[in-house]
């Protein structure tokens, strides 16, 4: 993570990484989700709450538990966790780290609905969520990797940030969370298949209604300093012993 790459996550609470992913791997991900895509679900949560504007013609499209399918579909997915081109960053911003949850795929058609802008360093309490910088050190606590799958252009809605509400000291006005006023503090993240976007969960975020004319398809994975966790209790699994058929290194990620 070299100085401006440093300078532009503490002054915006993320950092738009392009091309980390190639096209095989970018390709790799989709045909296995293709194959697996009896596996959708929609969330019974209201993502949108009570937007006027959020709120879309369908809700979005959640896949979890990649990491255990068969060979060869699960293997770009593990292989993500410890993705050369990522570690870097984890150990500048996390130090020691582990996976917190997911990872999660998220896939939205045209007029699927978005979800609030949530989050904002005044509202991150709890110290498994927090941003911080002492002593010329970053530490965040949950940080977010999204890999993207496919394109999101201007217009397209998708991903929508408020840079720099990481370091917040006043609550997030409601009007803004819900995106019926004040949008032009928010950032619409354009950015192409295979580019990453990593963020402290403490940064306002949130998804706006889909309007491209392609399946919107982002890859969540997110993780914490090993010391702590966010996610309550223990993983569920379906399938226990997959972790046995993991290298070393993509093992340590779960410990």
């Amino acid at each position: 993570m070299n100085d401006d790459d440093k300078f532009f996550f503490d002054l915006k609470g993320f950092v738009h990484l392009k091309g980390v992913l190639s096209e095989e791997e970018v390709d790799r991900c989709n045909v296995a989700i293709d194959a697996h895509a009896d596996r959708f679900f929609q969330t019974e949560r209201t993502l949108e709450g009570n937007s006027k504007v959020l709120g879309g013609t369908d809700k979005q499209k959640w896949m979890e538990g990649m990491l255990e399918w068969e060979r060869p579909h699960c293997e770009p997915f593990r292989q993500l966790l410890v993705h050369a081109k990522i570690q870097p960053y984890l150990n500048e911003l996390l130090g020691g780290y582990r996976l917190d949850h997911g990872p999660l795929i998220i896939a939205m058609d045209e007029g699927d609905g978005g979800h609030l802008l949530h989050g904002g360093g005044v509202e991150r309490q709890d110290f498994s969520q927090t941003y911080t910088f002492k002593f010329g050190q970053m530490f965040c606590g949950l940080t977010v990797v999204e890999f993207q799958l496919a394109d999101e252009g201007p217009g397209d809605g998708g991903l929508a940030v408020i840079p720099g509400s990481h370091k917040a000291n006043f609550p997030l006005p409601e009007k803004l969370s819900l995106y019926e006023e004040h949008r032009e503090y928010v950032k619409e993240v354009h950015s192409q298949a295979g580019d990453a976007i990593i963020f402290t969960e403490a940064l306002t975020h949130g998804t706006l209604v889909w309007q491209g004319e392609h399946q919107r398809r982002s890859l969540i994975y997110k993780y914490s300093p090993s010391f702590q966790a966010h996610a309550p209790g223990y993983h569920r699994t379906q399938a226990p012993d997959y972790i046995l058929d993991m290298s070393d290194e993509e093992r340590a990620m779960l410990s």
